[in-house]
C-alpha cells in the first residue's frame, strides 16, 4: 500500500509487516514502532503518559485497540522459555546464521541494516519451534524484506536444501521481482509504476496475469461488475434478490435468487449472500463433560477414541465432515483429558494435539495456515486454536480442556455421533449408529467408539474409581469465590445467561474443581470454558480474570 504522502505498508499475509514513513514524520509518530527520533532509549512509550512501559506485555496492552474472543494479555506462568544456551545453536549456519555470515548473501546489507536484531528474533523463534524449517525461513526472509525495501541488492540465499520455495502453478520464484505485475484488471503495466524496490517471491510466468492471487492466462480472466472484480467461475450476490455467476470472457449472467431452508440473505465477513440463520454448538470440557448440539449433557469417563460428530444424512451442496476425539486417562483418580482431536473435511485431515502440535495431512505446520484451495483457515486466537472451514463448520480447541464445534443450521437433523442429531430435540440425542435409540448412556457412548489396533482403552474408570466429590465439598466449590461466579446474577457472566445456560457449566465446574481437590487451574479452566462458550454465542463477558485470580 502506497500513499501520496510517502507512507508505505508491506504485508506478506503471514509473518512480516513493514511500515516506511518519510522523514517529515521524524519525532512525531508513536505506537509499538516507537517515535522515530533516532534515540533507541525512549522507544517503549505508553500512549498519553509520556512514560516507559514496565515490560513487553504492558507495552503491548497499552496500544491495544480491540479484543479477539479468547484473547489474553500474556502467557503468564505458562510462557515457553528458551534461555541463551538453548538459543545459541540456532544462531549457527544450519539455522539462522546466514543472516550475519561475513561473506554471505546479505553482506551488502550489513552496513545499511544491522543484522543482529534479525538474527536474535530468528533464533528465538527457531528455538521455540525446535528448529522448524518454516520458522527459520520466515526469520531469514524478514531480513531479506528489510534489505530489499532499502533498495539493497541481496544474493541468492535459498537452495534446494535450505528454504526452497515452491510456487503455485503457472508461477516461478524470483529473488528480485518488480512490484509492477500485470493483472486481469491492468494487463499492461503503466509506465508510471515505480519498478523499485524489488522483492523476492512468486511471480507469474510469461503469458500469465494475476487474477486475485492466482496466475491465469488472459482467456481465464474474471469479470468486472459494478466496480468489483470477480474471479472466473465464482458466484456472487450484487443484491439479495440476484445471484450472478462470472463465466467465460468476462460475461456475467444473473438470475433471481432464493436462499435455502435455514439460510437468510445478509452480509457476513464482508460478503453478501445466503448465510445460515443460526449455528449449533457442541461443547466438550473439563473431565469430559459433553453438551450436545441440542443441549443434552452427559459425562464420559472412558479413555477411548470416539466419533464426536459426522454427517449421517448427506445432502446436495452439503460438505461431509467427521470429528473424532481421543481421551486419555490421567493417573489414578485424576480427570480424563482430551488428548487429540481429528477433523476430516474438504479432503483434508487435521490433527490437533494437546500442547500445540499441529498436523494437516500428517505434516507439521506452524500457524497461521491457509490451504492452497482456501477451504481451511487455521489460526491461533488467544489461547485457542481455531479451524475455519469453507463449509461454515468451525472448531475451537484450547489444546487441553475445552473443545467447541460450531455448525451452521443447514446441518440440522443431518448429524450423528456423541454430539447428537441437531434436530432441536434433546430427548432423541442418544441414537446408536443404526439409528435406534440407546437404552443407557453407556450403550450410547460405547456404540460411537472407534476401534484401535495399537492402543488398549477403557470405557469406564479403572477399578471402578471415578473422580467423585462429597456433598460437603460441593457447597464450598459452589460459592461465589469459586464456581458460583458462573451463575452469579451480578457477576461478570450475567450478560451471557440468556444466551448460554449457566446450569450445566456450573455443575461441571463443581465436579472438576472438587475432583482436583480445589485445584486453582481446574477452576480457571472451567470458567474459561464458560467464557469461550459465551463469546462464541456472541454474548458480552466482563473481565473476570484479575492479577491474582486466573
Amino acid at each position: 500500500l502506497q500513499t501520496d504522502f510517502g507512507l508505505r505498508v508491506t504485508y506478506d499475509e503471514d509473518q512480516v509487516i513493514m511500515v516506511a514513513v518519510p522523514s517529515s514524520y521524524f519525532g512525531v509518530s508513536c505506537g509499538l514502532c516507537g517515535n522515530f527520533n533516532e534515540d533507541t532509549d525512549d522507544e517503549a512509550m505508553v500512549p498519553n503518559g509520556g512514560h516507559r512501559a514496565s515490560d513487553e506485555t504492558h507495552l503491548g496492552d497499552s496500544w491495544k485497540v480491540g479484543d479477539v474472543p479468547g484473547c489474553s494479555a500474556g502467557c503468564g506462568a505458562e510462557c515457553p522459555v528458551c534461555d541463551a544456551v538453548q538459543v545459541q545453536p540456532y544462531r549457527g549456519d544450519r539455522y539462522c546464521g546466514v543472516i550475519i555470515r561475513a561473506g554471505g548473501p546479505f553482506r551488502e546489507c550489513h552496513r545499511v541494516i544491522n543484522p543482529e536484531p534479525f538474527l536474535q528474533d530468528c533464533a528465538f523463534d527457531a528455538c521455540h519451534y525446535k528448529g522448524h524449517r518454516d520458522t527459520v525461513c520466515q526469520g531469514v526472509s524478514a531480513y531479506v524484506t528489510a534489505c530489499q525495501s532499502q533498495g539493497v541488492d541481496v544474493e541468492m540465499w535459498r537452495t534446494a536444501e535450505f528454504c526452497a520455495l515452491s510456487c503455485p502453478t503457472h508461477s516461478h520464484y524470483e529473488l528480485c521481482g518488480s512490484p509492477c505485475q500485470p493483472t486481469c484488471h491492468t494487463p499492461t503495466v503503466p509506465s508510471s509504476c515505480p519498478t523499485s524496490p524489488c522483492s523476492e517471491g512468486c511471480f507469474c510466468d510469461t503469458g500469465y496475469v494475476l487474477s486475485g492471487s492466482d496466475c491465469v492466462p488472459h482467456s481465464e480472466c474474471g469479470c468486472e461488475y459494478l466496480g468489483h472484480y470477480y474471479q472466473k467461475d465464482t458466484e456472487f450476490y450484487p443484491s439479495c434478490r440476484e445471484r450472478c455467476r462470472c463465466g467465460n470472457s468476462g460475461t456475467v449472467t444473473c438470475q433471481e435468487a432464493f436462499c435455502g431452508a435455514h439460510e437468510e440473505c445478509r452480509v457476513e465477513d464482508g460478503v453478501l449472500g445466503c448465510h445460515p440463520t443460526g449455528y449449533g454448538r457442541l461443547v466438550v470440557s473439563g473431565d469430559p463433560h459433553y453438551v450436545t448440539f441440542d443441549g443434552r449433557t452427559f459425562n464420559i469417563p472412558g479413555s477411548c477414541t470416539y466419533v464426536l460428530a459426522r454427517v449421517c444424512e448427506p445432502a446436495r451442496r452439503l460438505a461431509n465432515f467427521t470429528v473424532l476425539v481421543e481421551h486419555e486417562t490421567g493417573s489414578h483418580g485424576d480427570p480424563v483429558l482430551m488428548k487429540r482431536v481429528v477433523v476430516s473435511i474438504h479432503g483434508y485431515t487435521v490433527t490437533m494435539e494437546r500442547g500445540w502440535r499441529w498436523e494437516v495431512d500428517s505434516e507439521r505446520y506452524t500457524l497461521p495456515l491457509v490451504t492452497e484451495d482456501k477451504n481451511l483457515r487455521i489460526g491461533q486466537e488467544g489461547n485457542n486454536i481455531v479451524l475455519h472451514t469453507a463449509a461454515g463448520v468451525r472448531i475451537l480447541y484450547n489444546t487441553a480442556t475445552f473443545l467447541l464445534i460450531t455448525v451452521p443450521d443447514v446441518y440440522r437433523g443431518r448429524l450423528c455421533g456423541l454430539g447428537g442429531d441437531y434436530d432441536g430435540d434433546p430427548s432423541d440425542d442418544f441414537r446408536l449408529p443404526s439409528g435406534a435409540l440407546a437404552g443407557t448412556t453407556q450403550e450410547f457412548v460405547t456404540s460411537w467408539k472407534v476401534p484401535e489396533k495399537d492402543r488398549a482403552c477403557t470405557d469406564g474408570c479403572d477399578d471402578g474409581v471415578c473422580s467423585r466429590c462429597d456433598v460437603a465439598n460441593e457447597a464450598t466449590y459452589g460459592r461465589n469465590g469459586s464456581c458460583g461466579i458462573i451463575r452469579d446474577a451480578e457477576g461478570p457472566f450475567r450478560g451471557c445467561h440468556p444466551r448460554v445456560s449457566p446450569v450445566e457449566y456450573f455443575t461441571h465446574c463443581v465436579h472438576d474443581v472438587c475432583a482436583a481437590s480445589g485445584d486453582h487451574a481446574a477452576l480457571c479452566h472451567a470458567l474459561q470454558a464458560y467464557a469461550t462458550a459465551c463469546q462464541a454465542a456472541g454474548a458480552t463477558v466482563e473481565a473476570w480474570r484479575t492479577k491474582d485470580f486466573c
